[in-house]
């Protein structure tokens, strides 16, 4: 069922924040840390039920203030939300209770949505060692679990929010994405994703990686829902510089206008016989819907930006952990107390962490500014260049084709190719990126696929219920 099915449900009564609070926590208690044991949850808010019972009353009282309003929500666990932990997954920030809302927090809550709590993720969003540490693993919280193939990689560190997502514990959640950690997880479990522009969503109050590349966004079961999502959380945040020149747009209102008109260019790089399969369909669909569809052949798919991120981490998550309440307050504290605690702590390593710590922390180093302006020049360029002749790039793959959208700061989006097959899945998902603030562009042509696909991707364990 879509957000906004559910909004008129709870628009006339049929059920409420309370019932679909309790529908949630029953599906997590089944299946989270028992049954299927997928661990996509690290925490739940202790007030949650009081919260529950408030936002119904202010609905009774008031009126639904937004399509989110009442409908609860799972934040990864390196966002910021007063009353819950933000602890990346380590063992070392288990004491790092939040004072205040991070700027996604605090538009969901104006919106009237429930935070029920955080998901599980890898360890500092996947950047804590070179030795081998799987996906969805933190020393806090334990390996997040594949819900079609328990076996099967959830992929990137949104793992957590994906997974909950695709179980049906919730019906949408928050991740974040420095390279591929939105858009990876979201392949990996059949759902919907979209990476924001750098900058259309506030970086304020996240747990950092890199400021340059680092954005929260949302993960959902369809294109209307990531589309409702984005159009609260994103805007103008006087706190975050790198949205005061954001461009926002009624995004569910976009979604009705189709690809008429628009240019869409197909890049096969890489691509085997079954993304190329699904690429020559959505050819076919767009053709029909009547976009001008084209092929194209971006050079320099794959960037290297190792040396920028090791930079940036160590600068940014050292400011972030210096206005924060952990008694770890730098990159250095959190080394040591992982040493320390190294049977649980440092099953992977920490060897990223470590890389990171040698350097100095002020980002003046003359490898780094040339790295960080060479990435994002040759990206930029690239696909810059692209766009120059098409509106919108489409790939098709088991995860993110290159990070030129990424380390160019660009949109890019995930959804569903082909249903899971739960006796050898092999995911396969449409990868789409777009300009600067080129969102409802991406959203538009997911939209047109997802209708004409009419894909039903829903783990066959998952019981029937409310979404």
């Amino acid at each position: 069922m879509k957000l906004a099915e559910l909004s008129r449900g709870i628009a006339d009564g049929r059920w409420s924040c309370r019932k679909l609070t309790a529908f949630c926590l029953e599906a997590i208690a089944e299946n989270d840390q028992s049954g299927r044991k997928l661990n996509t949850v690290a925490e739940i808010d202790p007030d949650v039920w009081f919260r529950a019972e408030a936002i119904d009353r202010e609905i009774r009282e008031q009126g639904l203030k937004s399509p989110l309003h009442g409908i609860p929500v799972l934040l990864k666990d390196n966002i910021d939300a007063v009353g819950l932990h933000t602890t990346a997954g380590s063992l070392a920030l288990s004491d790092n209770l939040a004072a205040e809302d991070s700027a996604v927090a605090a538009r969901l809550r104006s919106a009237g949505a429930l935070l029920l709590g955080k998901a599980n993720l890898s360890e500092f969003a996947y950047f804590m060692s070179r030795d081998h540490m799987p996906s969805g693993y933190s020393s806090l919280a334990g390996q997040v679990v594949h819900a079609y193939v328990p076996g099967f990689d959830p992929l990137g560190s949104s793992s957590g929010s994906a997974v909950a997502v695709s179980a049906r514990f919730v019906p949408y959640s928050i991740g974040t994405e420095t390279d591929g950690s939105l858009i990876s997880p979201a392949g990996a479990s059949a759902i919907v994703t979209i990476k924001p522009t750098v900058g259309l969503v506030s970086r304020r109050g996240i747990l950092p990686l890199s400021p340059m590349q680092d954005t929260a966004g949302p993960m959902g079961t369809c294109v209307e829902d990531v589309a409702a999502v984005l159009e609260v959380i994103a805007g103008y945040d006087e706190g975050d510089p790198a949205t005061w020149n954001c461009r926002t747009a009624a995004y569910t209102q976009e979604l009705c206008a189709g690809v008429g008109q628009l240019r869409i260019a197909i890049f096969r790089n890489s691509v085997d016989e079954c993304g190329a399969a699904a690429l020559d369909r959505a050819a076919a669909i767009l053709t029909e819907a009547g976009a001008a569809v084209t092929e194209i052949t971006p050079e320099m798919l794959y960037l290297d930006e190792s040396t920028a991120l090791l930079h940036e981490f160590k600068a940014s998550l050292n400011r972030y952990l210096a206005g924060h309440g952990s008694a770890c307050r730098s990159l250095k504290d959190i080394i040591d107390f992982n040493r320390v605690h190294a049977e649980q702590c440092l099953v992977h390593g920490q060897t990223l962490l470590e890389e990171a710590e040698a350097l100095s922390g002020r980002l003046v180093e003359s490898e780094y500014l040339k790295a960080r302006a060479s990435l994002r020049a040759k990206a930029r360029a690239v696909l810059d260049g692209a766009f120059r002749r098409a509106d919108v790039l489409l790939s098709a793959g088991p995860g993110p084709r290159g990070n030129l959208a990424p380390v160019a700061g660009y949109p890019c989006m995930g959804l569903p190719a082909t249903e899971p097959d739960e006796t050898a899945l092999r995911p396969l998902s449409y990868y789409l990126i777009g300009p600067a603030y080129g969102e409802s562009l991406l959203l538009r042509t997911a939209a047109v696929l997802e209708e004409a696909l009419a894909l039903i991707c829903r783990p066959s364990w998952v019981k029937p219920g409310l979404f």
